[in-house]
């Protein structure tokens, strides 16, 4: 066993037996990703999202798709791989916007086809510039941290999530036929359809729940500890 050095803000970890290579490609469902076993929680693929990048390709074929906090881009390449129009990954990062890129060539999709966009940007700056040139998307996915001090007013899912959703829902098309795919850790926030229904009741839109999922048989909870159920993710129509 080897104690690893601590830097600031590092997550502290423990090497035990043969350390592992800095980076790693692992494959999920046949889907291959690049992995950093040891940057302690920026492993880059998080296992408890596994049957929702799976999932994802059922509404992303022809559909022009946003992917907000992208992070390492699982879900944008979900979305490609699933046959979308177009894909844009969103991040504050473009150090993990760079990740995300080389998980598309993993996949054998070339990242710098003109149908993909990979914007280090702050998100809800994004939300509001698209907003501004009346751009539209088919499909947006919001998974936000639960909170983050990065931008300047910071952010809070419990208090913010509402506003973020609204926003979103602004660059759907009218009719029916947007999606917004949402998750939220719910053991420190609100139940996610509260947040959804408050947020489109401030974009004035009408929704209907499609699907709900959460946690992957392999992450068992306590009966008597529903809080352990952390993730919840929903896929809903907005009108």
């Amino acid at each position: 066993m080897r104690p690893k050095k601590v830097q600031p803000g590092k997550v502290k970890q423990e090497t035990i037996g043969k350390e592992p290579p800095e980076k790693l490609v692992v494959e999920e469902h046949g889907v291959p990703h690049e992995v950093h076993l040891l940057g302690g929680l920026n492993v880059g693929l998080f296992t408890d999202m596994r049957e929702h990048r799976r999932n994802l390709g059922r509404f992303t074929r022809g559909r022009r798709v946003l992917n907000t906090f992208a992070y390492t881009g699982s879900l944008s390449v979900a979305a490609a791989r699933g046959g979308a129009s177009e894909v844009t990954s969103v991040d504050l990062s473009t150090g993990v916007l760079k990740w995300a890129m080389e998980n598309f060539r993993l996949s054998g999709i070339e990242p710098a086809e003109p149908r993909y966009r990979f914007v280090g940007n702050d998100v809800i700056r994004f939300l509001k510039e698209e907003r501004a040139r009346k751009a539209e998307y088919d499909l947006v996915i919001l998974d936000p941290p639960t909170y983050s001090a990065a931008r300047a007013a910071g952010w809070s899912m419990k208090n913010d999530y509402p506003d973020l959703i609204a926003l979103a829902a602004e660059l759907l098309p009218r009719g029916g036929q947007g999606i917004l795919w949402v998750s939220s850790n719910v053991h420190r926030s609100r139940a996610l359809l509260r947040h959804i229904e408050e947020g489109l009741a401030k974009s004035r839109r009408q929704a209907r729940v499609l699907e709900t999922g959460g946690l992957p048989p392999d992450y068992p909870t306590p009966l008597e500890y529903p809080e352990a159920r952390y993730l919840e993710v929903c896929y809903v129509a907005v009108a």
